[in-house]
């Protein structure tokens, strides 16, 4: 692996655990998160973006965008990784704790500062390709790994667009209830004076529903499009992504179903294929760069280890010294 290679395997270690933070997203599949895990994600994290380090530099050269990305990611370390995190934080139990009312501004800055990151992994795979200097594996690493995230974050953004949308419904139906019980049990869909944004809650779920759906639409229209050099054939996540924007006329009423839940079961698992075939190779292919950046160190330590030691001058007598 040459220099420029390792530099841009330090953006795609920091995409990846940006990438693995999406699991917050959702309920632990054991019994709780790894204390430990997010420990060393923190340490990574912290090492990963500090001054000097190639994502600091590329943040330095890339005018406001790069400042705002740069604290956008301190942000993100702090509320996530931070101790106390302000969404994600360990309990006085030692148990990893993620703030549920804030799942949407986690999900939404995932998506914000991966977007970024792509973008500096896109541009250095464009340098490399016309230096001759990108190596197959590494660039089927990245590739891989971009396929996964995609699928990954856009299977996330159908489950709690779902979530939201039943949130919706609910309390759309308990304001419609209290309207009707203060005016003397009146049907409110007959009452020309009922509009159901007078509720501040319905309001405040409603944005949150159409943030979820913005970021849906950044994650899934942001790959196998001709602007990156990723996934431009993938036909497989085409329409996967056209089933899901079918499927969302559900939220605007062009679609019926007499079973919602059945329909958010096929709605939510339309990237499962993707995410099942890409995910461990992902993981693969970057134990296998991890190991291979091993070998090279140590390889580089052992040959200074064996050079032979310069000698040390003797030090100038008194004389010498004009003393």
């Amino acid at each position: 692996m040459n220099n420029e290679e390792k530099n841009v395997m330090t953006i795609v270690t920091l995409a990846r655990i940006v990438e693995a933070t999406l699991w917050y997203c959702l309920p632990p599949r054991t019994g709780s998160f790894s204390v430990e895990e997010r420990e060393a994600r923190y340490k990574a994290l912290v090492g990963l973006s500090g001054e000097g380090s190639p994502f600091a530099i590329n943040c330095d050269n890339n005018g406001d965008s790069g400042k705002e990305l740069k604290e956008d990611m301190q942000y993100f370390i702090e509320d996530v990784y931070g101790n106390p995190g302000r969404i994600v934080t360990v309990t006085l139990g030692k148990k990893v704790q993620v703030e549920s009312s804030l799942i949407g501004e986690l999900f939404s800055t995932i998506v914000k500062i991966r977007a970024y990151l792509e973008a500096f992994e896109a541009a250095a795979v464009r340098a490399l390709k016309e230096h001759n200097a990108l190596e197959p594996d590494f660039e089927e690493l990245i590739k891989t790994d971009v396929r996964y995230y995609h699928a990954f974050a856009g299977k996330i953004s159908c489950l709690l667009i779902s979530d939201k949308f039943l949130e919706l419904n609910k309390n759309a139906n308990t304001y419609a209830q209290a309207y009707s019980k203060s005016h003397n049990g009146i049907n409110p869909q007959q009452d020309p004076e009922f509009n159901v944004h007078n509720d501040p809650s319905f309001r405040m779920i409603e944005n949150e529903f159409h943030q979820l759906n913005q970021d849906m639409v950044t994650v899934l229209n942001t790959y196998a499009n001709t602007n990156t050099p990723f996934g431009q054939e993938d036909s497989d996540f085409r329409y996967a992504r056209q089933n899901v924007y079918s499927d969302c006329d559900i939220f605007t009423g062009k679609k019926q179903t007499t079973d919602l839940n059945a329909y958010f079961n096929l709605f939510t698992s339309y990237f499962d294929t993707i995410i099942d075939a890409t995910q461990p190779k992902a993981n693969h292919l970057f134990e296998e760069m991890g190991k291979k950046l091993q070998e090279e160190a140590k390889k580089e330590n052992d040959a200074k280890a064996s050079e032979p030691a310069k000698e040390t001058p003797a030090p100038a007598s008194t004389a010498e010294k004009g003393e």
